[in-house]
C-alpha cells in the first residue's frame, strides 16, 4: 500500500534542496526559505487559535504569501476553503455560512470590498500581502496605489508582521477533508467540493510521466488561481512536490511570460484557449527561447482545432519539443485525470487516463453497469484515487457517485464523450448543455467546434434561446476580420455542410472581443 502524505509533507521533504520553489516578479524563493516561511506561518496561525479541522476561508491571488499560507494550513491540518479573489461579497457570506468557517484570510488590497461581511459574520480576519516580496521601489508605488484600501484595515492583523515560537505538530492525515473548492457540480449548480490531500497528491505524483521529462529544477507557470483545481494541483503543487518551481503570476502578463521563458524560468505552460491566442499574437513569442519550453497543457474552454496547428507550427519553427496538449478533469477529480503526452497523443482527444484511473462510457438511461463499445457516445464515468469525498452539506443520495456490483466508486461526471479503439477519451459536451430542437439533441460544442474551423474565427460561443414555439441558437464570434458579412456567409456555408438544419444558428454576431471571466473563459451569462 502506498504511503500517503499531506500537501505540506510532499513539499517539506525538499527543505534542504537548493532548487527554486517560487518565482515572483524579480524574486526567487528557494526551498529552504520557502519551507522556513511556511513553518513560521504555521506557528503564527496556530497561536491565533487555528488547529486541526478548523475551517479557514482563504481569498487571495497567486502571491508568495498565499501559497505559504496554504501549506501552513496543511501543516496544521486545518481545512482551507479557497475562494475566487474577486468573489462578490454576498457569495463570500454564503460560503462562510455554508462551510462554517471561523477564520478569514484575505489579501490586504482586496479586504475593503468584504468589510461589511466581516462585520456581519464576526469572522476572525487576518491579512496577507505581496508587499514583503516586492523590491523597495515597487513597494513605494504599492503604498501610493492602494493608499485608500490599506487605510481601512487593521494593521495589527497583518500575518507577516506577527511572530510566534509555538511548536506545531505536523498533521499526517492525508485522507481527511483538507480542501473546500467551489464547483459548478456535475449537475451545473454551484456546490462546495470536499477534497483530501491524497487526491491532489495522486495526480501530482505522476508529473514526470505526464511531462515525459525529469522535473528537478524545472519551472511551471502558476497563473491559474488556486481556487481552480487545475491551478492548485498542477500550477502550484505539482512543481513544488517534485523539487521544481512555480512561476507565480497574479494575472496574465504576456511580456513577463516571454521574459521568464527567455530566462529559463518557465519550462511548462498551463493555459486556456483565450490566453494561448494572446500568446500567439505576440511577435516576441518566437525564436530560440521557445526551446526552453518542454510542454504546454490546455484546458477550460474546448480549444479550436486550428489552435493546435498554429501553436505547434510556432514551436517547430523554433526547433522546440514543446507541443500543445489537451487534458481533462473536474474539480470532483482533483483536476486532470486524462492527458495527452509528448509520447502518446491524439489530436481531438483529451488523452488517455493516468495510471490508476478507470473510465467507462455508459447510457445512464439504460444501465450504469453496461459499458458502451468503442466510439459509442454516452456519459463519462470515472473511478480514481483522486475522486473527491463528496459535496459539502449534500445528502448521500444526491452525491455524484455510483457504486457498481464490486462496490467500486464511480463519479457520474454528467459529461458526454466516447472512448476510441486505442483508449483515448474524446470529450464532446457537458450533459447539461444538450438541447432538444424538433426532437433532435443539439450540442452547442458541435456548433462551436465547426465554426472554429472557419478561417478568421478566433473564438465563439453558441447560446441557446428557449422559446416554446421557436427555440434557436445565436452564435457569437470573436474575430478581427474587416468584412463581417463575408465571414458570416462562410460560417453558415460550412455549418450547413456538417450539421442538421436545427443546429444551424439563426443569428451570427461578430465582434472584436467576447466578454471573459476572470480566468479567461467566455462569459456566457453576459451573452444571454
Amino acid at each position: 500500500m502506498r504511503e500517503t502524505s499531506t500537501l505540506y509533507q510532499a513539499v517539506a521533504r525538499y527543505k534542504n534542496s537548493h532548487s527554486v520553489a517560487l518565482y515572483f516578479r524579480n524574486k526567487s524563493i528557494r526551498f529552504p526559505e520557502f519551507i522556513n516561511r511556511v513553518d513560521k506561518m504555521a506557528s503564527i496561525l496556530q497561536s491565533l487559535g487555528i488547529e486541526k479541522d478548523t475551517v479557514v476561508t482563504l481569498l487571495a491571488p497567486n502571491v508568495p504569501e498565499t501559497i505559504i499560507t496554504l501549506y501552513a494550513l496543511s501543516k496544521i491540518g486545518a481545512i482551507s476553503s479557497i475562494l475566487h479573489p474577486l468573489l462578490p461579497s454576498e457569495v463570500l457570506y454564503e460560503s462562510i455560512v455554508e462551510t462554517k468557517a471561523t477564520y478569514f484570510i484575505v489579501l490586504d488590497v482586496l479586504a475593503e470590498k468584504y468589510l461589511d461581511i466581516v462585520k456581519r459574520t464576526n469572522i476572525r480576519t487576518y491579512y496577507i500581502s505581496a508587499l514583503q516580496d516586492l523590491n523597495p521601489i515597487t513597494r513605494i508605488g504599492f503604498h501610493l496605489m492602494y493608499k485608500k484600501e490599506l487605510s481601512l484595515i487593521d494593521k495589527h492583523h497583518y500575518l507577516y508582521k506577527m511572530d510566534s515560537d509555538e511548536e506545531v505538530i505536523t498533521s499526517d492525515d492525508a485522507l481527511k477533508p483538507s480542501l473546500y473548492l467551489r464547483s459548478g457540480g456535475t449537475t451545473g449548480k454551484s456546490k462546495t467540493v470536499v477534497i483530501n490531500d491524497e487526491a491532489i497528491n495522486f495526480v501530482t505524483r505522476q508529473s514526470k510521466e505526464i511531462l515525459c521529462h525529469e522535473t528537478t529544477g524545472f519551472s511551471m507557470i502558476g497563473l491559474m488561481p488556486i481556487f481552480h483545481g487545475f491551478g492548485l494541483a498542477m500550477g502550484i503543487h505539482a512543481p513544488l512536490s517534485n523539487n521544481a518551481a512555480s512561476a507565480l503570476m497574479i494575472s496574465y502578463d504576456g511580456s513577463e511570460i516571454v521574459k521568464k521563458i527567455k530566462q529559463n524560468k518557465i519550462n511548462v505552460l498551463l493555459t486556456i484557449p483565450y490566453l494561448t491566442d494572446k500568446l500567439l499574437a505576440r511577435k516576441d513569442f518566437s525564436g530560440k527561447k521557445l526551446q526552453n519550453l518542454i510542454a504546454t497543457y490546455i484546458g477550460a474552454d474546448k480549444p479550436e482545432k486550428r489552435l493546435f496547428s498554429e501553436f505547434d507550427n510556432r514551436m517547430k519553427e523554433a526547433s522546440s519539443i514543446n507541443r500543445l496538449l489537451e487534458g481533462y478533469g473536474l474539480t470532483e477529480t482533483a483536476t486532470v485525470n486524462f492527458v495527452n503526452t509528448l509520447k502518446e497523443n491524439k489530436t481531438g482527444s483529451v488523452g488517455k487516463p493516468l495510471k490508476g484511473v478507470r473510465v467507462k462510457i455508459v447510457n445512464p438511461e439504460v444501465s450504469f453497469e453496461e459499458e458502451l463499445r468503442p466510439n459509442q457516445i454516452g456519459e463519462i464515468l470515472i473511478s480514481s484515487p483522486s475522486l473527491c469525498l463528496g459535496y459539502l452539506n449534500v445528502e448521500e443520495d444526491k452525491q455524484p457517485f455510483y457504486y457498481d456490483r464490486q462496490n467500486i466508486k464511480w463519479l457520474k461526471t454528467g459529461d458526454i464523450g466516447y472512448l476510441d479503439e486505442d483508449g483515448f477519451l474524446f470529450f464532446i459536451n457537458r450533459a447539461k448543455d444538450v438541447y432538444k430542437i424538433a426532437g433532435y439533441n443539439i450540442f452547442p460544442a458541435d456548433i462551436e467546434k465547426l465554426a472554429g474551423e472557419v478561417e478568421g474565427v478566433k473564438s465563439c460561443a453558441a447560446i441557446y434561446h428557449k422559446d416554446e414555439k421557436h427555440p434557436y441558437f445565436t452564435l457569437y464570434v470573436e474575430s478581427d476580420v474587416q468584412d463581417k458579412n463575408d465571414l458570416i456567409l462562410k460560417i453558415q456555408d460550412y455549418l450547413k455542410k456538417h450539421l442538421i438544419k436545427y443546429s444551424i444558428p439563426e443569428k451570427i454576431i461578430i465582434s472584436k472581443a467576447l466578454p471573459r471571466t476572470d480566468i479567461g473563459k467566455i462569459d456566457r451569462k453576459k451573452l444571454i
